[in-house]
């Protein structure tokens, strides 16, 4: 049989670092059609956006990195064209259910 030889534990990788992501520099209004988001509150932006080749309109938390550059935070949800027409279609039941309180 053989031994194996353990002299120290093994070297931990170096974490690959993050690709950048494209990062908003300059501050959003209502609607900024040319960066594909659209605020809608102090932190929280609508954005639509392409990945892996499927429209996608992402309602999702930013916030601000040490640089002061805008990025997306982890609260947030993304919906395919499909989700987002249903979603879409179902706002005027929705505002009705808002009414009533």
């Amino acid at each position: 049989k053989r031994k194996k030889e353990m002299t120290s534990k093994p070297e931990k990788r170096p974490k690959a670092e993050a690709k950048p992501s494209k990062v908003v520099e300059k501050p959003l209004g209502r609607g900024n059609e040319e960066e594909g988001m659209f605020q809608v509150g102090r932190t929280r932006f609508v954005r639509v956006s392409c990945f892996r080749g499927k429209v996608l309109v992402d309602i999702r938390e930013f916030y601000t990195d040490t640089e002061g550059n805008l990025k997306p935070g982890k609260k947030g949800i993304a919906l395919s064209l499909d989700q987002w027409n249903q979603l879409k279609e179902i706002i005027p039941e929705i505002d009705a259910a808002v009414e009533k309180f």
